[in-house]
């Protein structure tokens, strides 16, 4: 997840990753215990957009028997098993890299493995980078829940990103919030020029123009979710959201 189509990936992304990841680990660990809140109903997963795991928790991958970390990126494979092996070795979970685009590809995969539970990791929030036209993005990310109707599903993606003031944004404590509860409107109306959207920026120090990354209506409406802040770069921040939907037979706490 960047700021700019050039960070999406490739080894610019994981040099970014490698540097970067004090400053991210705050938000790492939000991320972290909202996984724990979740109730995966498989013990299959389908790690789409899983890149090298950056940002992904080890404890919370524990959990499944097997693993299929799907990206486009030839580099995940080899820094995800860096940053994980151990532990899923540890917790003898098998994983599997496949080399594809997990979203062109989602059809295809819900059909080989009609059990698997499916997690989003920091991929939808770069769909409009990745496809370049506003309107296409914006509606192929909305029939995102139509197409895993059913099924038990997470995401964490960027929600909301822009420029921020560099004292505030290392400074200040990263906050959260149920979607919910503080954000009737986010799912169905977006952000901009909402109370919401001035307490996100102000929590950081927000100014200027922030990028809309369209990804407000991708969980179905009522989905709790929480919006974790993330310090990208000691000028710039994203907020990211973080949902769990539920297929049949499972639950989320």
């Amino acid at each position: 997840m960047s700021a700019d189509r050039d960070t999406t990936g490739g080894l610019r992304w994981h040099l970014r990753a490698f540097w970067q990841r004090r400053r991210w680990q705050f938000t790492s660990a939000l991320i972290a215990d909202w996984l724990k809140t979740t109730r995966p109903a498989s013990s299959h997963l389908l790690l789409i957009g899983g890149s090298a795991g950056w940002m992904m928790s080890s404890t919370w991958l524990q959990r499944f028997r097997k693993i299929d970390l799907i990206d486009v990126d030839p580099h995940a494979s080899w820094l995800f098993r860096l940053n994980h092996g151990r532990a899923l070795r540890a917790s003898d979970s098998h994983l599997q890299f496949f080399q594809t685009d997990g979203l062109k590809a989602l059809d295809h995969l819900l059909r080989e493995s009609p059990e698997a539970t499916i997690f989003f990791d920091n991929v939808l929030g770069q769909h409009l980078y990745r496809v370049g036209d506003m309107a296409r993005a914006e509606s192929e990310l909305q029939q995102i829940a139509a197409r895993l109707k059913g099924r038990d599903w997470g995401s964490v993606h960027d929600l909301y990103s822009g420029p921020v003031d560099s004292n505030r944004a290392v400074a200040q404590p990263v906050s959260r919030y149920d979607a919910l509860n503080d954000a009737q409107g986010l799912l169905v109306n977006g952000l901009r020029e909402t109370p919401m959207h001035r307490l996100l920026l102000s929590q950081v120090g927000g100014h200027d123009e922030w990028m809309d990354h369209l990804t407000s209506g991708i969980f179905p409406i009522g989905t709790a979710s929480q919006l974790i802040a993330w310090p990208f770069l000691p000028n710039y921040a994203h907020w990211l959201q973080a949902g769990w939907v539920a297929g049949s037979g499972s639950s989320s706490g």
